[in-house]
């Protein structure tokens, strides 16, 4: 492991040593992905192999993101004292261990605590990855970088739910944790071969030691977390149950389910592909505009759908308008508390995913309550005034 003394803002270049452990990085982020995404396409089996409603059934995701979002308090200060990758790579291991077990007991509440500590174990990958790639990427090519990692969540989304939906379809749906966990296990031997290249920023002497309190004075932190949490809440917390939309609705099964769901993943991945030439031409401020703008309409469009077609141009829509987006709000993760990186993305993804254990929690029996229709209409009006929020609190491209 290599050690710089340097200022907070210094950046190293990515060497072929480096481009090597940033790409087992990727895998390990692709692999929590597929895990963390699998199980939207599987809610409605689930639900009628438990005999519970689709909104009991979503406890799993609830399940997973909560202690998903809770342990990156802790993640964040071992990475600035350990080192990012050296936590990552003990992370993977048991997350690995706990997928591979997630399908193999016969009680719902035992599936759910199973989900919830390998969630725990999962918090400590992306965004320990994504500080890395902060510590070690300049700001200007950082977002375009961030990208090619959330390209690696896209593809796994896109995998994740018509890979799920197929195995569930054909086999079942408890076949499909094994698999993934043998897949995860595999990601970890290569993070453990490569973290030993893992380039450390040493803390600057003059600058006491990272804290969260710290981390929460920086400017614009807090309301960075806040609009991070209503984002999670709206767009990550009522995914999810579009599977039961479609279920519902046009009576699709969940190998159709798997393959819809995952075109968001799909173009999330295009739009990964060009957000690099984008950012030459574009500005933050606009990125926000045009993606906040396409999750809320994305969600307006799915409620109102009379044709699964329409459902699929949602998530299309969706996938793009995530990207642009919430890698934005990423890379400003990224420079908000610059000496504290891990302490900072710890932060910012307990705020995404707590937003999204509860938005999942609400919206599930939202739309028991009152219906697909009613749910995702008030959902994609809340984006909207997410986007003139987060345009109007972050619009203004950091300086450097």
């Amino acid at each position: 492991m290599q050690q710089l003394t340097s200022t907070p803002r210094a950046s190293i270049p990515v060497l072929p040593p480096q481009r090597a452990l940033l790409l087992s990085l990727g895998v390990a982020t692709f692999m929590v992905s597929l895990d963390g995404r699998v199980v939207a396409p599987l809610l409605p089996t689930i639900a009628h192999d438990f005999h519970i409603s689709i909104a009991q059934a979503g406890w799993l995701v609830s399940g997973y993101m909560l202690p998903y979002g809770l342990c990156q308090l802790g993640y964040g200060a071992l990475a600035d004292r350990f080192g990012k990758v050296h936590v990552a790579a003990h992370a993977m291991v048991a997350f690995s261990i706990g997928t591979a077990l997630c399908g193999a007991f016969p009680s719902f509440s035992a599936i759910v605590l199973l989900r919830a500590l390998t969630g725990a174990a999962a918090a400590g990958l992306i965004p320990l990855s994504i500080a890395y790639i902060g510590d070690t990427v300049p700001y200007a090519q950082r977002q375009a970088t961030l990208a090619m990692l959330m390209a690696s969540s896209g593809a796994a989304q896109a995998f994740s739910t018509s890979a799920g939906g197929t195995i569930a379809a054909f086999v079942s749906w408890r076949s499909v944790f094994p698999i993934l966990g043998a897949l995860a296990g595999a990601a970890s031997v290569a993070l453990f071969v490569f973290r030993k290249r893992e380039i450390r920023i040493a803390a600057d002497p003059t600058q006491p030691r990272p804290s969260y309190r710290a981390a929460l004075r920086a400017p614009k932190m807090r309301p960075l977390l806040l609009l991070v949490a209503l984002e999670g809440s709206l767009y990550l917390g009522g995914f999810p149950f579009l599977s039961g939309l479609l279920e519902t609705r046009f009576a699709l099964g969940s190998l159709k389910i798997g393959l819809i769901l995952g075109l968001a993943g799909v173009f999330q991945l295009l739009a990964a592909r060009l957000l690099p030439g984008l950012l030459r031409r574009t500005t933050e401020r606009q990125l926000l505009w045009v993606g906040g703008s396409a999750m809320g309409s994305a969600f307006l469009l799915n409620a109102t759908a009379t044709h699964w077609g329409w459902v699929a141009l949602g998530n299309a829509l969706a996938g793009v308008g995530f990207m642009f987006c919430h890698s934005t709000l990423q890379t400003r993760a990224t420079e908000t508390f610059a000496r504290g990186r891990g302490t900072a993305l710890s932060l910012f993804a307990f705020s995404l995913l707590s937003g999204s254990a509860l938005g999942t929690v609400c919206i599930g029996y939202a739309a028991d309550a009152y219906g697909y229709t009613a749910t995702f209409s008030v959902a994609g009006l809340l984006l909207l005034v997410f986007t003139a929020l987060v345009v109007r609190t972050l619009g203004t491209r950091v300086s450097h």
